[in-house]
């Protein structure tokens, strides 16, 4: 019965994180397309609306959005926090019954969900996937 349990696949946590960094790597980069398209919507709504204040912090927000899209691309933690903190501005945005929702607001939920998600997974060590 030792035999049996010992090639049972019972040795699944040495090769689980091999998964979870290839899923990892993957949910990244989903991360990143999501921060890109939102810095070019935002920064795009400048051909489309008045020049105001508004719309040109709305802008700053998108030139924020495409370069933490460049930091997702990498592997270290704090842009996805970053992503996250940025995303975490349109939910008051949501709650408010004057203003209608955009796109660009569910695009944002969608990344912070995506971000919170990597933030709360556990890390994987590179000695771990060897």
């Amino acid at each position: 019965m030792d035999h049996h349990e010992a090639n049972s696949g019972l040795k699944r946590d040495s090769d689980m994180p091999i998964v979870t960094s290839l899923t990892r790597e993957r949910l990244r980069l989903l991360a990143m397309l999501l921060a890109l398209t939102i810095g070019i919507m935002l920064v795009t709504q400048l051909w489309w609306e008045p020049l105001t204040e508004a719309s040109l912090a709305t802008a700053g927000r998108g030139v924020l959005f495409m370069l933490l899209s460049l930091g997702l691309m990498g592997t270290r933690r704090l842009s996805v926090g970053l992503t996250a903190l940025l995303c975490s501005v349109s939910v008051p945005g949501l709650l408010a019954v004057n203003d209608p929702a955009q796109l660009s607001d569910g695009l944002e939920i969608m990344t912070l969900l995506l971000c919170a998600g990597l933030l709360l997974a556990p890390a994987v060590n590179a000695q771990q996937e060897i």
